[in-house]
């Protein structure tokens, strides 16, 4: 078994590296689009403390060594035995572990909605209302990788080397992908996110408008509006599906986004804060350093320092 193991990590790590060549991060670190739209390759060569990291919807499979992450007191592990379902934007604390002199390569697969919607109405119809879960899980869950969820990653991985493969074979095989992830323990958030009354979907919605109006001021009671449920109820399955409170998942939100725009737009610290809603620079200033160890003016260096030690 462990041999057996030991040759589907070599055979994984092969396709993998192949893909790195043919997306450009044969000779750097990064993620890099692919010939699939909703599927994105990363790689990290070096093993890392604590980073900030913003997950997206979606699933993430990473072909050997392990990534730990940390949403205040709940922690995973995702490695080669498991994959990832992120049902919605979270903001993570990630370590990373490579396994001797071999990068950690991995896809990272966005979450289509509309695919997802398509999907569901057609499993729905073979699942009984019994047997629907109601429930709010966590947002994000670490799932064991079937051989048969195993199977359609490779034939994932295969596909991505050619253009006319991914244009042609890349719609079955992430149909197929949807539908086995909602067959699994913790598919049944994924088909409730297709539900427009489930508790999940109103969070869900709450939270893209959390996004997309991350520079308004955004009250509770409009977020409990929004998603037509009290306030007492709201912020209980809010940070039941987010493990922050609504407040602090909007503070999080706003200090990465202003991250991203600082280190990747080349944008300055005030003209970010304002990006994303603060009216107060010294206190933006205060909550980044709290909340990253480095202030808005010199994460920029200290991320290009880390780059050229790695």
């Amino acid at each position: 078994m462990r041999n057996d193991m030991n040759n589907n990590i070599n055979n994984d790590l092969t396709k993998l590296e192949q893909l790195c060549e043919t997306y450009g991060l044969d000779t750097k670190d990064g993620f890099s689009d692919t010939y699939v739209d909703e599927v994105k390759l990363f790689k990290v060569s070096s093993n890392d403390d604590l980073m900030p990291l913003l997950y997206n919807k979606g699933f993430s499979f990473i072909g050997q060594g392990k990534k730990i992450g940390y949403i205040n007191d709940v922690r995973f592990e995702h490695g080669y035995t498991d994959y990832l379902v992120i049902s919605s934007p979270q903001p993570v604390e990630c370590e990373t572990y490579i396994l001797g002199d071999e990068p950690l390569i991995g896809i990272y697969i966005n979450l289509d909605m509309n695919r997802l919607q398509r999907v569901v109405r057609k499993y729905s119809k073979f699942v009984s209302e019994n047997k629907k879960s109601k429930e709010i899980t966590f947002s994000i869950t670490c799932n064991i990788r079937t051989e048969v969820i195993q199977e359609i990653y490779i034939r994932l991985l295969n596909i991505l080397t050619d253009e006319a493969e991914s244009n042609m074979m890349s719609d079955g095989l992430l149909d197929e992908l949807y539908y086995r992830i909602l067959q699994s323990s913790n598919g049944a958030m994924l088909a409730l996110l297709c539900e427009e009354n489930s508790n999940v979907s109103k969070i869900s919605r709450t939270v893209e408008y959390i996004i997309e109006n991350i520079d308004q001021k955004i009250s509770l009671d409009e977020m409990a509006r929004l998603a037509d449920m009290s306030i007492n109820n709201f912020h209980k399955l809010f940070k039941q599906a987010l493990n922050d409170t609504p407040v602090q998942y909007i503070k999080k939100i706003r200090l990465y986004k202003a991250r991203q725009l600082i280190i990747y737009n080349n944008m300055k610290a005030v003209d970010a804060a304002q990006e994303v809603g603060y009216d107060s620079t010294s206190q933006f200033s205060r909550e980044f350093k709290r909340y990253f160890g480095v202030s808005p003016s010199k994460i920029k260096d200290m991320e290009a320092n880390e780059s050229q030690v790695s």
